[in-house]
């Protein structure tokens, strides 16, 4: 792991124990930590486990609010795989596992996401500026593709 940010930088631990708050509050409902995490700017954009994609805050910021319709409470971990750190960008890749009730469901729902987070460092804190997460699934063998034409 690289830590080359400046000095007066906040320490890019400090970064990753908000997101990690954050997406706890997620998993509750609340949107609101992780909403403040995120660079409010024309390239944020974020690639969620339900398909589609965001691009530019007013949209992340959307698709944020609906996402806290989608959790009624529960718990997420984090495993990290690797973390890398530049002079104003880093970038993490973990397996982000969810445990919650759903609206509408009997019982708590478990999946784990492969995840990754891209940060930006803007002045002096580090703020996500990309969310990239899909369902974790068992690895298999790729088949032969058939040629298009």
């Amino acid at each position: 792991m690289n830590d080359t940010h400046p000095p007066s930088a906040e320490p890019f631990a400090e970064a990753l124990a908000r997101l990690h708050a954050a997406l706890a509050d997620v998993a509750n409902g609340d949107v609101a930590a992780v909403k403040a995490l995120y660079a409010h700017d024309d390239d944020a954009t974020s690639f969620y486990g339900w398909g589609g994609y965001e691009k530019g805050w007013h949209e992340v910021s959307r698709r944020w609010d609906w996402a806290a319709t989608q959790f009624g409470g529960g718990a997420v971990s984090h495993e990290n795989v690797t973390t890398v750190i530049g002079v104003d960008l880093a970038f993490t890749t973990d397996i982000e596992t969810f445990v919650v009730t759903r609206p509408g469901a009997s019982g708590p729902t478990r999946w784990s996401n492969r995840v990754t987070h891209v940060f930006r460092l803007q002045g002096g804190r580090w703020r996500l500026l990309h969310r990239h997460a899909n369902r974790l699934e068992t690895r298999y063998e790729p088949g032969p593709r058939e040629s298009g034409g």
